[in-house]
Formats: structure tokens, sequence, C-alpha cells
């Protein structure tokens, strides 16, 4: 094999890495994350509960006591029915010490709080409002009786943004089949004009193998930080 065939072997190899980077740039997947939600949510995991929570009634599921703080501004309280009305906290009895509950809230964000005890009190009990950064899980007791109250508290941890993540196609998406085609080309037309016959199969081979990397990277994302930190050591010896 000639050394010219070598050299545009190698020429044809860095470029189809240059465009392989680009190839799995536009085909690659986007994450796009928004800020969203204009409800009010609670989510205890342990238990399953992912409710919305409203300000007209405990009727209506998780109510906020409207004398409370929002959450990340003090003391919060959440009541919310053990039977009917959708049985929010039907299972609040079994949260354990540790258990984590999210408040997300519009404005706030992801309030997290971790459970600290739990009490049992009469129904005539009056909880105050002014307890620091903790949040208050009230609910009837025993169950099917509203004789008593279950109150879980639990102590305030991270803020973290409400956040959203979609996934969408790149709006970059199509020029890539047409950087596939692009390369294939440039190959089929080098191996066509190259002076030594003999050896005009050797560079379509080596087109045509790369043209394929190439297609896959289109239809399948590939790591290639490390291409691009070579293509940039290649760069600094040429001095480009």
């Amino acid at each position: 094999m000639k050394v010219s065939t070598v050299l545009i072997a190698v020429g044809l190899l860095i470029i189809s890495l240059y465009c392989l980077v680009e190839v799995n740039y536009c085909s690659e997947v986007q994450s796009v994350v928004k800020n969203t939600s204009d409800t009010p949510y609670v989510f205890i995991p342990t238990i399953g509960v992912e409710q919305p929570i409203n300000n007209k009634s405990i009727d209506y599921g998780v109510y906020h006591e409207p004398e409370s703080a929002d959450p990340g501004s003090g003391t919060v309280i959440l009541f919310g029915h053990r039977t009917l009305h959708g049985s929010p906290f039907l299972n609040l009895d079994k949260l354990k010490v540790g258990d984590n509950v999210t408040v997300q809230w519009p404005g706030v964000g992801n309030v997290e709080y971790t459970v600290m005890n739990s009490t049992v009190v009469p129904a005539s009990y009056r909880m105050s409002v002014d307890q620091g950064n903790v949040l208050f899980l009230i609910t009837c007791y025993p169950l099917g009786s509203t004789a008593q109250r279950l109150i879980i508290e639990a102590k305030q941890g991270n803020i973290y943004p409400i956040q959203k993540t979609e996934k969408k196609p790149n709006s970059q998406v199509s020029y890539a089949p047409w950087i596939v085609v692009g390369f294939l080309a440039l190959g089929t037309i080098l191996s066509y004009v190259y002076p030594v016959k003999e050896e005009r199969l050797i560079i379509f081979i080596v087109t045509v193998v790369l043209t394929l990397i190439l297609v896959v990277a289109y239809f399948f994302t590939l790591p290639t930080d490390g291409i691009e930190l070579f293509l940039s050591q290649v760069n600094s010896l040429l001095g480009l």
C-alpha cells in the first residue's frame, strides 16, 4: 500500500471523526428542563401519597390550614381524611421516623421534610402555628373514628426548584443525514479520482466502513468526549 493511500485513509478517518461528533450532536435527544406547576402538591412515597393541596376544605382532599405558613416560611399544617373524600391520609399511621415528605409549592419550590415523630391527641386539641420550620400532617384516629387526631411531625430540609424534564428531538436533527451523505460522497469521489487505480478500492472500502459508523451514530448516541479531545490535540499539532 502506497504512503499516499495511507495518508488519504487517515485524512478520511479524521474527517469522519468530525462528522461523527456533529451527527451525534444533531441526532441526540435533548433534555429540556422547565419550571412548572401552578398547584401545590404533597408527595409521601412510602405510603403512596401524591395529592394536590387545596385551600377550600378537607373535603376536597389535602387541605392547607390558612393560619399556618407556606412551606419554607415556618410551621405548615396539612389536614386530610383517612376515609371518604379520596382518603388521602388513609395510611398516615404507617409513616416512620426518617421517612421523606415533599411539599411542592408554587413560588417556593420543592420543600423536603423528614418525619420526626407521631402523636395521638384528642379531637379538641388546638395546635400552635408558630413552631418553626416544621410540617404537621393531621388526620383522624383511629381509622373510622373522629374521636382523636393523629399528628405526624416532620422537620424541614432542603428546598430546590420545581422542575420538569422533557425530552425532545434536536432541532438540527435533519442535518445529520446530510452530513453522512456528504461524507460518503466525498470518499466516493476521492476513490474515483485517486490516480493509483489499483488502490482505489481500498479508499472506497475505508469510506464505506466509516460511513456505516456515522449511520450507527445517527441511530444510537455514542460517547464523543474522547473523540473531541483527540481532535483538539490534532488541531494543536497542526497549529489550527
